[in-house]
């Protein structure tokens, strides 16, 4: 399909006309482009991200741990292994791809809470046929249980998001209860812990911080911080080994007492997982098919252990092209990375480089950076080397460190015309406003930070256009987790990286809130902005928009949106399709529509277009 610029385009549709005649409707009709074929490369990490533990029984009533898998992708499953004799076995959950709360109720039975979905999921270690059963939501409005604590009258208390909600179930009646929000304008209900007085605590943020006392008794809640005492942040709680609950508010750690918040000079350590031999659980971990975990003996002798479980594979998050026209991406939650050689057709799983997400790559055609959530955490990996992920000189990936003030999901990361690293970042919790982030690779360190370069608004794309050694961006009205945007509409922009400063700035699709992807070529700046979808034009040297146009294949993929100067073409993905735009006429072509979904890309090297289809690395060859 052909989409001459400007006229007015509609979604359009496949029509067979015959093969000798070939027409335009009104309607746009479609006809695909190119001789290409996709190809399913394979699934790159099959391991889990252990969202934490528990000491339970089985259904003969032998002490067994319990491990929760996520699988961001998939389903969750928990892993039941025998305490002696290690025996396991894997239950799969029927909703949900990640829980972040698990806990051995008073009942013997293992509880379960959904991200995402929020949903109580229940394991009865006496009846493992039925194996993990959903409950239900115990809040219609909530999409996260974060954790769960046991209150003195024996019922499982959960805190929620994202209406900052306290919810309960009863193990004896099978009754469960949403109490409410505890907060009026927070929605992070984060942490929960019982104390020894018999009240519950539950950390509140992300804007305020707060804590509020629960009694299971009378239903009462208090809150714990006045008003105007309230610091920025989130306030988290634990119990400690006296039994007593701890806070820690804005750096400040507190005991809770009663109603009161006495300040400490130190938090005790939380109580350890303890087997009824007095080994404890002190680590685990998981590889591509085992769960490896240490229990230490009373005398302090530790004991490797290991588990195996099968994986269905995790979502692949973020792709992108790479030195020796490798394909490399990562997963999330756990944060994996993997490559694929075109030349021998090789897909290896890499391994960790910290950080939960890896958001954005850049290469310099030697070296590949990459840059990672939380706070936006830079790493280097030169491809030459084996792969030992550390911080210190020797090591490959080498780890740099944090960005600055103002970084959180660092959207995009490009190799500037300086040869420096430009990182541009969305704004961390509870807060409004990114900021852009530079590091020199000459100097070996992050040499400037700029917050707000976009008042309120984080960075969401970036480019630089080789022509005037400007660097492009476009912003995002979204707030950090908990906030609540501020600006109306995003802009895009022009920074001079040899003046340091802001040379431009428009609203170049009124009313829309995010630029989700930015390339150059000949001269001109290519964007898409959402909700509108709609792909914008613009002049790099003068700033002038030369034109607007809906995309009309569905929603453009964030950061999808590549120049590729063998064909003189850009690509992008825009929902499960493929296209191009000429950059001289501005037409807009479907290359192919794929029948996996498309979930993230796009790398686009001499063997094809790479995109990640949720678990799956997909092809499409030229």
């Amino acid at each position: 399909m052909i989409l001459p610029f400007p006229k007015g385009l509609r979604r359009p549709g496949w029509r067979v006309v015959g093969l000798a005649l070939l027409t335009f409707t009104l309607n746009a009709v479609l006809s695909r482009v190119g001789a290409g074929e996709f190809e399913v490369l394979g699934i790159p990490v099959k391991t889990v991200s252990i969202m934490g533990a528990a000491i339970g029984v089985d259904e003969n009533d032998q002490e067994t741990l319990y491990f929760n898998c996520a699988q961001p992708g998939n389903r969750l499953f928990l892993l039941q292994v025998n305490a002696k004799s290690g025996k396991a076995s894997q239950f799969s959950a029927p909703i949900g791809e990640g829980a972040r709360s698990v806990i051995a109720g008073p009942d013997k039975s293992v509880y379960l809470g959904t991200w995402e979905s929020g949903y109580l999921l229940k394991f009865d270690p006496h009846q493992p046929e039925k194996g993990l059963v959903s409950l239900g939501k115990p809040s219609a409005t909530e999409s996260y249980i974060w954790e769960f604590a046991v209150g003195a009258d024996d019922r499982i208390y959960g805190c929620t998001y994202p209406q900052a909600r306290l919810i309960r179930y009863d193990c004896k009646t099978g009754q469960s209860d949403d109490l409410g929000r505890l907060d009026q304008s927070e929605m992070y209900a984060r942490s929960i812990a019982a104390s020894t007085n018999g009240s519950l605590y539950i950390g509140i943020g992300t804007v305020r911080a707060q804590v509020v006392r629960f009694d299971p008794a009378t239903g009462s809640r208090t809150r714990l911080l006045k008003e105007d005492q309230r610091p920025h942040g989130t306030a988290l709680v634990s119990r400690a080994v006296d039994g007593r609950v701890y806070a820690r508010i804005n750096g400040n750690e507190f005991r809770c007492d009663g109603d009161l918040l006495t300040p400490v000079s130190g938090t005790p350590k939380t109580p350890p997982m303890t087997l009824n031999d007095g080994r404890t659980l002190t680590s685990f971990k998981a590889t591509d098919d085992h769960v490896l975990y240490t229990l230490t003996t009373p005398k302090g002798r530790k004991q490797a252990k290991k588990a195996a479980f099968d994986g269905a594979g995790i979502r692949i998050f973020a792709l992108a092209a790479g030195p020796n026209e490798h394909i490399y991406g990562s997963t999330a939650l756990p944060l994996e990375v993997f490559d694929y050689s075109p030349q021998d057709k090789m897909l290896r799983h890499l391994g960790n480089s910290t950080g939960a997400e890896i958001y954005s790559f850049a290469t310099d055609g030697n070296l590949l950076y990459a840059c990672a959530y939380p706070r936006s955490y830079l790493t280097v990996y030169d491809p030459r080397k084996a792969w030992e992920f550390g911080e210190q000189r020797e090591n490959n990936p080498r780890g740099i460190g944090y960005m600055g003030a103002g970084h959180l999901r660092p959207r995009a990361t490009i190799i500037g015309p300086d040869g420096r690293v430009y990182v541009g970042s969305l704004a961390p919790y509870g807060e409004v406003g990114g900021a852009l982030g530079i590091y020199d690779p000459k100097q070996d360190k992050v040499v400037e930070n700029y917050r707000n370069i976009i008042p309120d608004q984080g960075i969401s794309a970036l480019c630089q256009d080789p022509a005037t050694g400007r660097i492009f961006g476009g912003s995002s009205s979204e707030a950090g987790g908990g906030a609540r945007p501020v600006a109306k509409e995003c802009l895009t922009f022009a920074w001079n990286p040899k003046t340091r400063m802001k040379e431009w700035e428009s609203a170049v699709v009124a009313g829309d809130h995010q630029v989700v992807a930015l390339t150059a070529a000949h001269g001109k700046i290519f964007g898409v902005s959402h909700p509108s979808r709609t792909l914008f034009i613009l002049d790099a040297k003068t700033w002038a928009v030369l034109g607007k146009i809906a995309v009309p294949f569905g929603a453009v993929h964030e950061v999808s949106l590549a120049y590729y100067p063998p064909h003189d073409s850009i690509y992008g993905l825009a929902h499960d399709s493929i296209f191009k735009v000429d950059p001289k006429t501005f037409a807009i072509t479907e290359v192919a529509r794929s029948k996996e979904p498309i979930s993230c890309g796009i790398a686009v090297t001499q063997t094809g277009i790479y995109f990640g289809s949720m678990m799956r690395l997909v092809r499409w060859k030229w």
